[in-house]
């Protein structure tokens, strides 16, 4: 009996397609005990569009027991630009963790929704409440960057992509990647190639998704979906089940996002019906 159940799971497995696997992934991930790995599934919806699905999903883990998982969630939808979760995100604003708060402000600021930059020019002002020591860990962190080439790199692309996350990465995962021991130029350059439309850098990223390297592999995996590479659909399906889970976020994450459908974009104005004169 116990041979047919497992049968049964097995084709049940096998049966699904990769989208459903993708949000399968996802789900786990934002309902595990541990905390790091809710972390990591709400950070890899930074990919997505900001879609009632995955929307409503972040705004759930605003209410996470874990404050990591809170502040998460409130800057993944701020890189996501999820407009409709302003009104949850003001709620945000009165967290009992100053990071939380903050990391709220920074997205309703970055929607340009007039309470987050209140909260903002508050902490600038010193009348909002640091007590778990926010600020000044960020001097400290900024500190450390200077001497770090990683950490600079970052610096340079908060500088250049303001609130809304570094070429479409989204600043906590890209510094959760470099942070890593096991990073490397290969983890940077992928990183960077996240918004180059070249034929050959999508070889090169189509390439990276094989690296020995975890986090070649999820930079590589974000990045084609941020091009909205959907010729590789496949090839990053191939990563749903690699034995690091923070690849299989990644790729459940790119799988969803290479299947959304892009905003229409805005008509061209029509100008004067009269032909252009050729000179």
């Amino acid at each position: 009996m116990r041979f047919f159940v497992f049968l049964a799971l097995a084709v049940f497995a096998f049966a699904q397609t990769p989208d459903e696997t993708a949000w399968q992934i996802i789900d786990h991930g934002l309902h595990d005990t541990n905390p790091l790995k809710r972390n990591q599934a709400v950070l890899a919806l930074s990919l997505l569009r900001p879609q009632a699905r995955p929307v409503s999903l972040l705004e759930e883990a605003i209410d996470d027991k874990d404050a990591g998982v809170r502040e998460a969630a409130c800057a993944t939808l701020g890189v996501m630009q999820s407009r409709a979760s302003i009104p949850r995100l003001r709620m945000a604003l009165s967290d009992a963790v100053p990071e939380v708060i903050f990391a709220a402000a920074q997205s309703l600021y970055s929607m340009h929704d007039p309470a987050g930059r209140e909260v903002i020019t508050a902490v600038l002002l010193g009348e909002q409440s640091d007590a778990s020591g926010f600020m000044s860990g960020s001097i400290r962190s900024m500190k450390l960057k200077l001497h770090d080439p990683k950490g600079l790199l970052l610096i340079g692309v908060k500088e250049g992509a303001g609130l809304a996350g570094p070429f479409g990465m989204g600043v906590p995962v890209a510094e959760g990647l470099l942070k890593d021991n096991q990073a490397s130029g290969k983890t940077v350059a992928a990183l960077l190639l996240a918004t180059d439309r070249s034929p050959d850098t999508l070889a090169a990223l189509k390439s990276a998704l094989a690296d020995k390297n975890w986090t070649v592999r999820v930079a590589a995996a974000r990045a084609i979906a941020t091009r909205d590479a959907t010729a590789l659909y496949p090839d990053v399906a191939k990563l749903l089940d690699d034995k690091r889970e923070e690849v299989q976020f990644a790729a459940a994450a790119s799988v969803i996002r290479l299947k959304q459908v892009p905003p229409a974009r805005p008509k061209a104005k029509t100008g004067s019906t009269k032909s252009p004169t050729v000179k």
